[in-house]
């Protein structure tokens, strides 16, 4: 998956909206892409560490998956309709999307970092 995670790692340390729907969250959000699964390490709401790993699923707190062509459409500087939001995405398109109680209580942010994600793909990735 064409995401510079250097790039991602800052805008997401800097971002204000992504720092403020984050601010209470502690554990894990896993990215499983086709080539490779990313996770996102917070602490008291801080982006502490992301890093390329595969972490068994019961030890995240929020868990995203999906097909290479899932991800492309998702991660669209103008995505298609029902690809602009991961609960859309999940419903309409089959993405999978943790159903507990942290995916909905940071649903904001989970959409923060799709258009952050969206904003570190490298120069010509996958359109």
């Amino acid at each position: 998956m064409a995401i510079d995670l250097e790039k991602f790692t800052r805008l997401a340390q800097e971002d204000f909206e992504f720092k403020r729907e984050t601010r209470y969250l502690n554990g894990i959000i896993k990215c499983d892409f086709p080539d490779r699964s990313v996770a996102l390490h917070f602490e008291e709401g801080k982006l502490v560490n992301v890093e390329v790993a595969s972490y068994d699923d019961d030890k995240c707190k929020i868990v995203i998956r999906g097909t290479a062509e899932q991800w492309d459409a998702l991660l669209q500087l103008k995505p298609l309709p029902f690809y602009q939001c991961l609960q859309s995405s999940n419903i309409k398109h089959g993405l999978h999307l943790s159903t507990n109680n942290e995916t909905f209580a940071y649903l904001p942010a989970l959409n923060r970092m799709t258009t952050l994600m969206r904003n570190a793909r490298p120069e010509g990735a996958a359109a």
